[in-house]
């Protein structure tokens, strides 16, 4: 990944993506241009969860883990954190090859039993009830 940042404004684009960077208006305010070029040191994914703010993420890193703590607020304005430009291209794999990887580690049959145990049971804590059914599973 490519960043670059021109005073407030920053951009960024995948570096096979060939697609040029844009800003609005580039002036002798704006410098100096500082541009970065992003590796990923370690990759999580979050599930944002009605009504939680607060989350401890586990960062996959080869063989590594790290962890983080993150706090989600939503912005009640735009100024201060200008939309970040990003090319999101979707996953390789095809919706065959999806299933099949679904199919061979059973996860849709877990994932639907662990609906059906919510639903008969409705814990008070219905994240944690999952959790530890995902831990143990």
């Amino acid at each position: 990944v490519i960043s670059v940042r021109a005073g407030n404004t920053r951009r960024q684009v995948t570096t096979a993506s060939g697609r040029a960077i844009r800003f609005p208006k580039l002036s002798m305010d704006d410098n100096p241009v500082k541009i970065d070029i992003l590796r990923p040191v370690g990759s999580a994914f979050l599930v944002i969860r009605p009504g939680e703010s607060q989350y401890n993420i586990v960062f996959v890193a080869g063989e590594q883990t790290m962890n983080a703590e993150v706090e989600l607020r939503q912005s009640e304005s735009t100024e201060c954190g200008q939309a970040v430009e990003k090319e999101i291209k979707p996953p390789q794999a095809g919706a065959k090859e999806a299933k099949d990887y679904l199919e061979v580690h059973s996860i849709l049959q877990f994932v639907q039993g662990l609906l059906q145990a919510v639903i008969k049971d409705r814990p008070d804590r219905p994240y944690e009830y999952m959790a530890r059914h995902f831990m143990s599973g």
